[in-house]
């Protein structure tokens, strides 16, 4: 190979495609944009001979690499990486704004996305685009549908806002509203109306149930790439309702049990447990950690979520790469970055203000419902991860919304293999946004037998996913425990206040204390 030639640094503007290998002059005219989710520092380099992989009119490309001089083909990948997905991936200057990948979408109810208007937008946005430029999504007005599990988005918020500025983060909005649906099916009263306001049907039962979100539970199980399982342990001392026990199994499939909380709570615990490791394929087999059930658990209702999709164009595994992936503090990591041909393919992606989007659909195997994983990079300087966050949560249709529709083509195409699981205790979350009774002792006397002052002791939730060049494996487990309120004591065996009055009018007779019964 010869001595390599540093091509001028990109600053977004036209020159870019007048560099020494730049590939717009044989590319039709078209450029390519950069979407990167990590970043190889360092200038442009053009290698002789021609790259080996390169078809003929791009046999002198550039490729990437941190300095000259370097191997040209760091394609082999190493034994063993840092965590490649551990906190913003930071696009230095010469490639495009920082960003991060922040979760993975389910798929939506309701109309699908607009197509987008073709629009010339500035040069620096996808650096190289020519004569054709990045499509931007069009969005009505007047799609207000909303995404599927939306009610919990605020609470997947909360808890990735949370883990944003060092950990790694899923959540199952689905598997939470699923959950949390079939505690507003026993409760009762205000205990109820709290619940169905925060799963967004604040009118009647009714109206969840015939929630997008509710519809796909149930249809979970019929789909190839995806199973649902969702479970009832009682306390062998109560009886679930005949109206909840229906409930339960028409809308989610739940299966009933009699356990014994009282007298072997572990031995319960390690039930739940066993159950939703089953319907998880091993994934998560401790949904319930130690602690969570003793003998005071009346009720634990949990449900388990599985999915597994191959990407609809897979990665090639022999081009996968190790090249830096940047931290929140500025440290980096070298993680595995899939990739496909240089220049080959288009992909999915567009340009919204303050951040990128990109779709990776899935292959659909005749089912009924299209998954894709929607990968949205905020740029780190005008939109950070917790404005994305919020963006997603306070508009309605945001992830629908803002999922591209047309490919277009892209020069630097980077992707980070990651797996990872996240697990969190949400009772705090939920209670913060506004649901209280549940609690403190509410009416859940449409569950169980006593269920009048039961209250949730407890609401755990765990998630793991897996993204290699094939596709994807994830699940997700929500369990949610319930007690009974310990009977109250009163024993006025200290000095206390009293007073005599009349109840129709309020009106007080005598006030006064007793600090020693025995004084006269």
């Amino acid at each position: 190979m010869s001595t390599p030639r540093r091509g001028g640094q990109h600053h977004g503007d036209e020159r870019a495609g007048t560099r020494a290998g730049a590939a717009s002059r044989d590319n039709g005219g078209q450029g390519a944009g950069d979407l990167s989710f990590g970043s190889t520092a360092g200038p442009w380099i053009a290698f002789d001979p021609p790259h080996p992989w390169a078809p003929p009119e791009h046999a002198r490309a550039p490729v990437f690499a941190q300095q000259a001089p370097v191997d040209p083909f760091p394609w082999s990948t190493p034994t063993s990486f840092a965590n490649p997905f551990h906190g913003p991936s930071t696009l230095n200057v010469p490639w495009g704004p920082p960003g991060e990948v922040p979760f993975a979408g389910f798929p939506a109810a309701g109309p699908a996305a607009p197509e987008p208007e073709w629009r010339h937008r500035r040069q620096d946005v996808f650096a190289g685009i020519g004569r054709r430029s990045v499509p931007a999504v069009v969005t009505d007005p007047d799609l207000d549908g909303a995404d599927g599990g939306a009610s919990c988005l605020p609470l997947a918020r909360q808890a990735g806002v949370r883990a944003a500025a060092r950990n790694n983060f899923i959540v199952s909005p689905l598997s939470f509203h699923a959950a949390l649906a079939l505690v507003a099916a026993g409760a009762r009263g205000e205990t109820q109306r709290e619940l169905l306001g925060f799963l967004g049907s604040a009118e009647s039962l009714s109206e969840l149930h015939g929630a997008a979100a509710t519809a796909l539970v149930a249809r979970l199980n019929d789909l190839p790439q995806t199973s649902f399982a969702c479970g009832v342990w009682v306390d062998r001392r109560r009886a679930l309702t005949p109206e909840f026990r229906d409930a339960a199994a028409s809308r989610y499939a739940a299966v009933a049990d009699s356990v014994d909380f009282a007298s072997e709570p572990e031995a319960a615990r390690r039930r739940v447990n066993a159950f939703v490791g089953e319907a998880t394929r091993g994934l998560i087999g401790d949904v319930l950690p130690p602690g969570s059930v003793n003998s005071s658990t009346v009720l634990v209702l949990a449900n388990a979520i599985y999915f597994k999709g191959t990407w609809a164009r897979r990665f090639d595994r022999s081009r996968t790469f190790a090249a830096p992936f940047h931290l929140p503090g500025g440290a980096t990591v070298r993680a595995p970055f899939m990739t496909t041909s240089p220049l080959s393919e288009d992909q999915q992606v567009a340009v919204f203000p303050g951040f990128k989007a990109l779709k990776l659909p899935y292959k659909n195997d005749g089912g009924a419902a299209w998954f894709y994983m929607l990968l949205l990079l905020p740029d780190g300087e005008a939109l950070t991860l917790s404005d994305l966050y919020d963006k997603a949560v306070s508009t309605p249709g945001f992830i629908r919304r803002h999922t591209p529709v047309d490919g277009v083509p892209v020069r630097r195409f980077m992707v980070p293999k990651f797996k990872f699981t996240f697990e969190f205790e949400a009772s705090g979350d939920i209670q913060k946004l506004g649901v209280m009774r549940a609690f403190e002792g509410g009416d859940f006397s449409g569950m169980v037998s006593g269920g009048n002052g039961l209250f949730i002791s407890g609401v755990y939730h765990k998630a793991t996913v897996e993204v290699d060049e094939a596709g994807t494996v994830a699940a997700a487990a929500t369990a949610v425990c319930m007690q009974q309120c310990a009977r109250m004591d009163f024993v006025a065996d200290r000095p206390f206040l009293f007073a005599i009055v009349e109840e129709r009018s309020g009106a007080v007779l005598f006030l006064g204390h007793v600090v020693n019964p025995l004084v006269g």
